[in-house]
């Protein structure tokens, strides 16, 4: 009986610890379109945003966009959700002026609460012009699936099931 008390009690202390979660890095990508701006725009301009959150709170974003007219003014990581404005948390570096362009590697250190909304997907990056100065192309930074685009390039191959037959032998040619 004691041993029964006493596993209970241990069991019940695991159970109310808490655990806190392990933040992974996650991959984010989004579309940059005049149509993605609360309040959409008429601009021909598009892009790409592709990015990684670090289990750090570190976000690096590679960015490209085209047809900008009249040209960039700025460009900032806003929080908020697809159909809403947000705060800007960040400035990104563009070209002032530049009617196309591109970012690579350019990494911003986010605090938790921020960080916790850009891994839900409630993160956006707007790109302005003297015409739209709160936004003329925006693009939604959503989470990506886990994938396995290749192999593991290092190590032996797994051995085959159990329940296979070996593998025969090939027959030499004499």
């Amino acid at each position: 009986m004691y041993a029964i008390v006493r596993t209970c009690i241990i069991a019940a202390a695991f159970a109310s610890a808490t655990v806190p979660a392990i933040a992974q890095e996650v991959m984010l990508r989004g579309t940059l379109g005049g149509g993605n701006v609360v309040s959409a725009t008429d601009t021909p301009a598009s892009g790409e945003v592709a990015a990684v959150l670090g289990d750090d709170g570190v976000l690096r974003i590679d960015l490209i966009y085209a047809d900008l007219e009249p040209g960039a003014t700025g460009a900032a990581l806003h929080t908020g959700k697809y159909n809403e404005n947000g705060p800007m948390v960040a400035r990104l570096d563009i070209d002032n002026g530049a009617t196309a362009g591109r970012i690579v590697g350019a990494q911003l250190a986010l605090t938790p609460v921020v960080a916790a909304a850009v891994r839900a997907g409630d993160g956006y990056v707007v790109i302005s012009t003297i015409e739209h100065p709160d936004g003329a192309v925006r693009a939604q930074l959503l989470p990506q699936p886990v994938t396995l685009d290749q192999p593991p390039a290092v190590g032996p191959p797994p051995p085959p099931p159990r329940d296979s037959p070996p593998a025969e032998e090939p027959e030499e040619d004499d």
